[in-house]
């Protein structure tokens, strides 16, 4: 390997300055009894460490020390004063901390490059690290490790390379993770400089100045916050370098910073992304960092700068799709082309000769699952781009602070006309897909007012960053021939069109993601007065409640048969009715969606697809006043979901449901929160967790469905599968088979809390699965069901009730509750 040691160009700044498989249902225990097929397997151990002596281990290296492959270590809240060190053979363990919050469980040392080592010498730059993980297939979660030597306090001419995480195996992941210190904080390496090295970094923290970021390995860095810190340079001055790559010539792969934040305090024009580290003849970094927020920290001009003689011209340093004032176009800031950038994302570095692919279990869909779990979405999902072609852009001339303007607006929407003609021009017949583009004129005038507008097949509807598109509140403009009037009571509903239509492939509904956070969004004010009564929409559905009536309100998004398509990055604010309904069509990704509706609103579900398949929902905030997610199966059968890493607020649950008379199958829900309560403290007046209904009335087959590491907060009812939702009868019979609930913690559930388990009747019993669900309240309703529990405290007693109990390796998960983000 290269000898880090002696890396004597690494000196202190004073002295130089980017769905594998098609998914196949298995039910666990189909041909071998459940309890039978756990023995196969030689169980896992969990192995607790405690600096209070609570834990069987003081220490986290005592504890990898007594570790076999495969078990789990987890370490209590607490700082940990060692270095620690997984060597190779320690294959597949997993070192979490307890609490779930990083900054509460941290291992901390203060070792530098130059630091003296037993039997004479200095350590090195990888001897430095307080953590060096050499093991293959490991996974840290949850935990900060930091390097706390003092740059500024040591002598003159000393190595300050202070490495805090050295990642050295193969397949090798990191959720979760604070890593920190300042210089050389995060090494990502191969030992041998050749072999396939890979390490994937989500949702972690990394803190540093100098080649913070460093090595040889495959590394990616998905969903990541990159805090630079502000050594005092002045402006355009120097404090670092976020990257030093060493990437062999030989491989295609090296560094890839996605999705991500980059955080400084520092002044602008500091910040170099990176820099190539050619310590060898056949090294040629190679980094990509892409539709990441950048600040204006970074040298947005040139942001890659020679090293040590070496000039970055030389290596393989691009950038795509970034955001910011840190971003930039120009000469001296190459850009990956568009047609490449499939080629550079996440799932691609990491495949490597096996497929290897950990971003499903993190960020969207895959094979990534354990063993006998639905499979969900069969494509090969990766986060959608922006589209590269604008066709038309179409500048604001409004400015609406208060979210109304002049009742002639109100009564006849401004903006219908220019925008439907834009996207009438725009339609594409082929696989090509272009952008409508709504612009800000400036930093008041950035709202548009329409009525009720169609997307075509090819188009993107995209708004930038800051854009408002708000719904008209006349509804005249939604109402449907031959229908009951829009925006009035009767007894049947069906009288509005949507805001937005959707009929043809290859569309989407998208917006640009600024660096603060901020994206355009799209707000039906369904809080406000429908033009020409006194009753604001929600109101209405509240006066149909009532009444026992039906409200005729617009839904903001309704895709029809449209195969491939996409929202992404865009805000959905209190709609008047259903937020987004997904139709009979086959491709459907939401990713980066956040909707904002408050929890009194009635009938105002977050996402449904229906009919529909192949479909994924990720990394989304849903705040809504009904199902967050309700995927239905009436008139088509759904199948090949994956819902994953969204976050719930409010709501009545991520639901399949009611609808199931053709049928639900292969639905993979996978670390999702919910919390009762929404962002604005309206307690749901229905809090579900995970939840399936159904009734004779509109039933059918829902099986091979998936729930893994689902929290939930303050829910009223935590698991729900309820074959009885409604009365009435139909030509089928809800019957929910092949069920699977692995790992719930429910934390603060109400006075009254109550799961329901209850299949239709002794011949179509629920077939339930439980294993490591942990409910503080363990109070059911329970009849008809045949449920496996394996280390679970719910045990619920019931007619016709079959419960056998079985052992197993795993835990309920560890829950955190992000807060709805700021919009």
């Amino acid at each position: 390997m290269p000898d880090l040691d002696r890396r004597t160009h690494r000196r202190r700044p004073a002295t130089r300055r980017v769905l594998a498989t098609a998914g196949v249902l298995a039910v666990v225990g189909a041909t071998v009894p459940l309890i039978a097929q756990a023995a196969l397997t030689p169980k896992a151990h969990t192995l607790t460490v405690a600096s209070d002596g609570s834990g069987r281990y003081r220490t986290v290296q005592s504890a990898v020390d007594a570790a076999r492959p495969g078990d789990r270590i987890r370490i209590a809240k607490g700082t940990y004063r060692e270095v620690v060190r997984v060597p190779v053979g320690k294959d597949g363990l997993t070192v979490t901390g307890a609490t779930g919050n990083p900054a509460d469980v941290v291992i901390s040392y203060g070792n530098s490059a130059g630091t003296a080592k037993s039997g004479g010498g200095q350590l090195g730059t990888e001897g430095s690290a307080t953590a060096t993980f050499a093991a293959t297939g490991l996974t840290v979660e949850d935990l900060t490790v930091e390097n706390t030597f003092d740059r500024a306090a040591a002598h003159v001419g000393s190595a300050t390379q202070a490495v805090a995480v050295a990642a050295e195996g193969d397949r090798q992941v990191f959720r979760n993770d604070r890593i920190i210190g300042h210089q050389d904080t995060l090494l990502a390496w191969s030992p041998n400089a050749t072999a396939q090295t890979r390490q994937y970094f989500t949702d972690d923290y990394v803190e540093g100045d100098v080649d913070m970021i460093f090595g040889n390995a495959t590394a990616v860095l998905d969903h990541a916050t990159i805090q630079a810190d502000d050594d005092g340079a002045p402006a355009d001055g120097l404090n670092g370098f976020l990257t030093a790559a060493n990437t062999e010539t030989s491989h295609k792969y090296g560094l890839l910073i996605t999705d991500s934040t980059v955080r400084s305090t520092a002044k602008d024009g500091t910040y170099y992304l990176g820099r190539p580290w050619h310590p060898t003849a056949t090294a040629s970094a190679q980094v990509v960092v892409r539709n990441t927020a950048l600040p204006a920290a970074i040298k947005s001009a040139t942001p890659w700068t020679d090293m040590s003689g070496f000039s970055w011209h030389s290596a393989r340093l691009t950038s795509y799709g970034n955001t910011g004032p840190g971003a930039a176009t120009g000469a001296d800031s190459p850009q990956l082309p568009a047609a490449q950038a499939g080629e550079y994302a996440a799932t691609a570095y990491l495949a490597g000769t096996d497929g290897w692919n950990p971003v499903a279990a993190s960020h969207g869909t895959g094979s990534t699952v354990p063993a006998g779990t639905a499979t969900g979405d069969t494509r090969h999902v990766t986060e959608p781009a922006l589209p590269t072609t604008v066709c038309v852009t179409v500048p604001a001339a409004r400015t609406m602070p208060t979210r109304t303007t002049d009742q002639g607006s109100e009564t006849t929407p401004p903006d219908t006309i220019r925008i439907q003609h834009a996207l009438d021009t725009c339609a594409q017949t082929g696989q090509q897909t272009v952008a409508v583009r709504l612009q800000a004129t400036d930093s008041s005038h950035n709202a548009f007012l329409t009525g009720p507008l169609a997307v075509h097949q090819g188009e993107v509807l995209l708004l930038d960053s800051g854009v408002t598109l708000y719904g008209s509140r006349n509804p005249a403009d939604y109402q449907i021939s031959g229908k009951p009037r829009c925006g009035t009571l009767a007894s049947s509903g069906g009288g509005c069109k949507p805001l937005i239509s959707v009929a043809g492939a290859n569309a989407g509904i998208e917006a640009v993601r600024a660096a603060d956070g901020s994206q355009g969004r799209i707000d039906g004010r369904g809080d406000q007065t429908v033009l020409g009564t006194t009753t604001s929409w929600w109101q209405l559905a509240t006066d149909a409640q009532k009444a026992g009536s039906n409200q005729n309100n617009p839904r903001l998004i309704q895709a029809d048969n449209s195969d491939n398509f996409t929202l992404y990055h865009v805000d959905l604010l209190s709609s008047p009715n259903f937020h987004v309904v997904y139709n009979g069509g086959n491709g459907f990704t939401a990713w980066g969606v956040r909707i904002k509706t408050p929890a009194t609103a009635r009938n105002t579900d977050g996402i449904d697809p229906a009919g529909a398949t192949n479909v994924t929902i990720t990394d989304s905030s849903i705040m809504d006043g009904d199902d967050g997610i309700a995927i239905k199966g009436g008139n088509k059968p759904s199948s090949n979901i994956t819902v994953t890493n969204n976050h719930f607020y409010g709501t009545h649950g991520i639901s399949i449901g009611s609808e199931t008379t053709s049928g639900v199958t292969n639905v993979l829900f996978r670390d999702n929160t919910l919390t009762g309560t929404d962002a604005l403290g309206n307690t749901s007046g229905s809090s579900t967790g995970i939840r399936i209904k159904s009734s004779p009335a509109n039933g059918g087959r829902v099986t091979g469905v998936t729930y893994l590491n689902t929290c939930l907060d303050a829910v009223r009812a935590p698991l729900v599968f309820d074959t009885h939702y409604s009365g009435g009868s139909g030509p089928s019979a809800p019957w929910f088979t092949g069920i699977t609930v692995d790992g719930v913690t429910a934390t603060h559930s109400p006075s009254g809390a109550k799961s329901t388990l209850v299949g239709l009747d002794k011949t179509r019993p629920l077939e339930l699965t439980l294993q490591h669900v942990n409910l503080d309240v363990t109070t059911a309703t329970a009849a008809n069901a045949r449920i496996t529990a394996t280390d679970t405290n719910l045990h619920p007693p019931g007619p016709d009730v079959t419960l056998t109990t079985t052992n197993g390796p795993g835990a309920a998960p560890t829950c955190t509750f992000p807060a709805f983000p700021a919009l």
